[in-house]
């Protein structure tokens, strides 16, 4: 089962599939078709069963009339994986069938091992036909020490305080990145962001979120961030954990739906907030990107 550091950062390109393309682009250094619209694919690869192949994220980029420029696949590897090299072609291959359009396998990792270990192309075809991924780690993540930058995407900046976070620049732009956005989802990045940081970088993330412009609207965000009370924080932190992950399942839902312009009824809304599995969510969210009617999620 992935762990919490896994499912942020694939939710990071859920919340905002704007970041797949920037990161190709700018970070990465591998070219990007002109587009004009950025969505979600689907990131369910299984062709044959009982074996299923699952990608983390997959983001199509539409150019002015609707066409398909590009497909992105968003992979989070956290280490070494024998089995990706074997795998990691097929979702391509998969993904080319089924969207119709030029594929790049984009892997994000957090260390240098597992970063070099990705940057092998993989050769594949006895004629020597291989796949290089484009790969993102500790070696080319972004300074993102600017704060009009880190504001119009902050995604990459909870990235860029996880790598650079000794950095009061990149701490300073991180904190006015998160400042204006939903109470669920800054509590889940600030709380990505704590847990990579250094002792002394962490107090001065702490002392940022106790001292920033932001004010808490909920009940929930000023029992458990705290600003800054240390009181019941270890405990807090995994009760927020837990109820962030759920609080950020409903919104991506929820805005995955609008975003297709699929009507959800206040019934229907109840019922996917009122969700407390995982699981269940993941289910609901893959079929959504497929889904006509919001009524299909429940089938």
């Amino acid at each position: 089962m992935p762990g919490f550091d896994h499912e942020l950062k694939v939710r990071l390109f859920q919340n905002n599939p704007e970041l797949a393309p920037i990161m190709l682009r700018d970070t990465i250094g591998f070219p990007v078709p002109d587009y004009s619209r950025v969505e979600l694919g689907c990131t369910d690869h299984t062709k044959l069963k009982p074996v299923p192949f699952k990608s983390d994220s997959v983001i199509v980029l539409y150019d002015e009339h609707g066409a398909k420029q590009m497909a992105i696949i968003a992979e989070v590897q956290h280490k070494k994986d024998p089995d990706k090299p074997f795998s990691w072609p097929l979702y391509v291959a998969t993904v080319w069938e089924l969207i119709r359009c030029p594929v790049r396998l984009m892997v994000v990792c957090p260390d240098s091992s597992t970063e070099r270990w990705a940057r092998e192309p993989i050769r594949f075809e006895a004629g020597g036909t291989t796949l290089a991924p484009a790969v993102m780690g500790p070696s080319n993540t972004p300074v993102i020490d600017d704060i009009e930058r880190a504001r119009a995407l902050p995604e990459l900046s909870v990235l860029s305080a996880a790598a650079h976070g000794d950095d009061p620049a990149v701490l300073k732009a991180t904190e006015a990145a998160l400042d204006p956005l939903p109470d669920h989802t800054r509590l889940i990045y600030n709380d990505f962001i704590e847990s990579k940081l250094s002792e002394s970088a962490r107090l001065m993330w702490e002392e940022l979120m106790a001292t920033g412009t932001y004010e808490w609207q909920s009940d929930f965000a000023r029992k458990y961030v705290g600003q800054g009370r240390k009181e019941g924080r270890e405990e807090g932190r995994e009760e927020g954990r837990e109820e962030g992950q759920l609080l950020a399942k409903h919104d991506a839902l929820l805005r995955l739906l609008e975003r297709r312009g699929i009507p959800v009824s206040e019934h229907e809304r109840s019922l996917i907030n009122a969700c407390d599995d995982l699981d269940q969510l993941d289910t609901w969210f893959d079929r959504a990107i497929t889904a006509t009617t919001a009524e299909e999620l429940f089938d």
